[in-house]
């Protein structure tokens, strides 16, 4: 089968070009990568912000809270309620992450929440219906139940931390996988390069200067080196032309000499 110069560097810059593009289509799938990790970062900050502003939240309860135990005014148990509104609310907004986290660990946050929240109303209503309450009890319960409370958080808050190293260090592997498989496809395709034009210098250059001598030589008319076919493409037709050219020069130029 003959293959022409012009087919075989077709099928050279094909080649180049599909290294070229493999790079790119890795880049393009490890952006789509990167883009969904950040995503889930987002979300891992979003919901580590929820669990700072619960904890936020239960430390102002209880303190407004023992507060109104103390002093016993109508402004005091005001504030208890308006954090305990608070808490409640961002408890609840906390419920749309609740189905990423762990379920023992969601387990654990609602009874807590469920507990702080028995103490709260039990103490709010001694407190409204002016009943005598033991401040040493009620701190001493207190500190459990809000202990309890930011231990959950803080095991929720860990288990992000620990989701949001996992996708940083997805992340970098992606970067680095794309960084060394560019590299590496950007040096192939050099090296392909460098080596299709010294294909190019040996097959096409070389062959036509020698065919250009040797056409010198005819033309002074030295018709007994024989040409060699050294292809079979355009060069080597060239080759085969020249050759049966000095071939019937040759031929021809004895003729004339053969006396009559």
């Amino acid at each position: 089968m003959k293959f022409t110069i012009g087919f075989k560097m077709s099928v050279g810059l094909l080649v180049i070009l599909l290294l070229m593009i493999v790079p790119g289509a890795a880049g393009f799938t490890a952006v789509r990568t990167i883009r969904g990790l950040t995503s889930t970062l987002a979300g891992e900050h979003d919901e580590s912000r929820a669990i700072w502003m619960i904890k936020v939240a239960v430390t102002e309860v209880s303190a407004a809270l023992e507060d109104a135990v103390e002093i016993g005014t109508e402004g005091e148990i005001a504030t208890a309620h308006f954090w305990h509104s608070e808490l409640e609310g961002r408890a609840e907004d906390y419920k749309k992450y609740a189905d990423r986290s762990e379920a023992e660990l969601a387990q654990s946050l609602e009874t807590s929440h469920l507990e702080f929240n028995d103490l709260y109303e039990e103490y709010r209503g001694k407190l409204q219906a002016r009943e005598p309450v033991n401040q040493e009890e009620f701190e001493e319960r207190m500190d459990e139940v809000v202990e309890d409370y930011t231990t959950a958080l803080d095991d929720l808050q860990s288990e992000v931390d620990k989701s949001m190293g996992s996708a940083l260090e997805e992340a970098g592997r992606i970067q680095t996988r794309t960084l060394f498989l560019v590299a590496g496809f950007t040096i192939a395709a050099a090296i392909l390069g460098v080596a299709l034009a010294w294909w190019v210098i040996r097959s096409v250059t070389r062959p036509v200067r020698h065919l250009v001598e040797v056409a010198d030589n005819i033309s002074m008319g030295d018709l007994d080196v024989p040409i060699e076919v050294t292809s079979r493409d355009e060069i080597g037709e060239l080759q085969e032309s020249i050759e049966r050219m000095r071939v019937s020069l040759k031929t021809a130029l004895e003729k004339l000499k053969k006396p009559r």
